[in-house]
């Protein structure tokens, strides 16, 4: 099987990060996006706009994937890239919250198809590199929310912030014109036999994807439970009082500390370490989840963030690949999509979840909910994915 050079890694990455970057872009500031743009004073809008984005992603990708099956990959990015330039395109021209909204959905429909080009660049990196590329696919992930947060801010203060849409439109172009060229000489990938180690290609591998996608749904509950009240926590007089700004700086350490786990991923992520990877990550998040919920000392909570963020990415990495390992090389896109698909349920109920914690308990509970998570998430994947052989539990 033909792989990919560094400098086609380099290429497909940047497309990964400009895809991350716009959809990113404004989501910690859509109400006072609608506020400026549209005069929509209730900020509960905001919470109705992200959960239709969110429901529209969990119901579309799945197809995508399904189709994946039997359609090249490449072939079904290049017909969502340009159907997503168009709807971006056509987001500049809306005129009220309810057009913006309809064309969002219309966008989010082609953007689904996004996904697969992480796994297209699993499949066509080889076994040797799948540590390496998720170690970077994390470290692209995190560096472009960092990146669309500074930038985010600044959109906001244009006169015209709409207008942001037609460069982002350019960005899906540059993204289609750069996947076709580095892809057009990439043999067809769906009829290659190539099949992952760990997989007799007599089984049912359905449920291993029900598990993992159960671990995926908790895991991703419990580390977004933490991001809608953040700020408003530490900027509370108790336990800290710190400004909007120093707020800002303490929510990104994560992502910057993620980055950082690059090396670490690549190094340490084999086959045989992933178990004990995880357990260790998990403990070490639960641990960090309940100093920041319980602890009146910034110096700790500012500790507590560091080993968060190290161990997110590592934890998120672990489940990556342990999903691509045990996947057919014909039905990688299909179960990514599957498992991308738990991945925006659990991002569905977060907020709402949140949002019920906060009302009831106060804003530190989520954070001290999400290491609960934590410990359930922990308990279902040493009982399942990192228990039982596919070929032995799953059939």
């Amino acid at each position: 099987m033909k792989t990919i050079s560094q400098k086609m890694i380099i290429g497909l990455f940047f497309c990964v990060f400009l895809s991350l970057f716009s959809e990113v872009l404004l989501s910690p500031f859509y109400p006072l996006f609608f506020s400026k743009v549209f005069g929509v004073q209730d900020l509960s809008y905001a919470g109705y706009y992200i959960f239709i984005c969110r429901l529209t992603v969990v119901l579309f990708t799945p197809i995508w994937g399904f189709l994946a099956k039997r359609f090249e990959a490449r072939k079904l990015l290049s017909v969502g890239q340009l159907g997503t330039a168009v709807m971006t395109a056509m987001m500049a021209l809306t005129q009220n919250v309810y057009q913006f909204t309809f064309i969002t959905v219309l966008l989010l429909i082609f953007k689904s198809s996004y996904f697969l080009l992480y796994p297209l660049i699993i499949e066509l990196g080889g076994e040797q590199r799948r540590s390496t590329l998720t170690g970077v696919y994390q470290a692209v992930f995190h560096g472009a929310i960092v990146s669309s947060t500074v930038v985010g801010a600044w959109v906001l203060n244009l006169q015209h912030p709409l207008h942001l849409f037609y460069g982002v439109a350019l960005g899906d172009v540059l993204q289609f014109a750069l996947c076709f060229m580095l892809l057009k000489n990439i043999p067809k990938l769906n009829q290659q036999k190539n099949i992952a180690k760990n997989v007799d290609s007599g089984k049912n591998p359905w449920g291993f994807i029900i598990a993992i996608g159960l671990v995926v749904l908790t895991f991703q509950l419990a580390n977004n439970l933490v991001r809608p009240y953040f700020t408003a926590y530490v900027t509370e007089p108790k336990p800290f009082g710190v400004d909007l700004i120093t707020s800002s700086f303490l929510f990104l350490i994560p992502s910057v500390m993620a980055i950082a786990s690059m090396p670490f991923i690549r190094r340490f992520a084999t086959s045989s370490r992933l178990s004990m990877l995880y357990t260790t990550g998990i403990m070490l998040l639960i641990g960090s989840l309940y100093l920041q919920g319980f602890s009146q000392s910034l110096p700790i909570f500012i500790m507590a963030r560091v080993i968060y963020g190290f161990f997110l990415a590592i934890t998120q990495g672990v489940l990556e690949l342990k999903l691509f390992e045990n996947s057919k090389s014909n039905h990688l896109h299909f179960n990514y999509g599957l498992i991308t698909s738990f991945a925006n349920i659990g991002h569905l109920g977060a907020p709402l979840l949140a949002s019920s914690l906060v009302n009831s308990y106060g804003l530190a509970f989520p954070l001290i909910a999400a290491a609960t998570l934590c410990i359930l998430n922990l308990a279902l994947a040493k009982l399942t994915i990192f228990r039982l052989k596919l070929s032995e539990g799953f059939s």
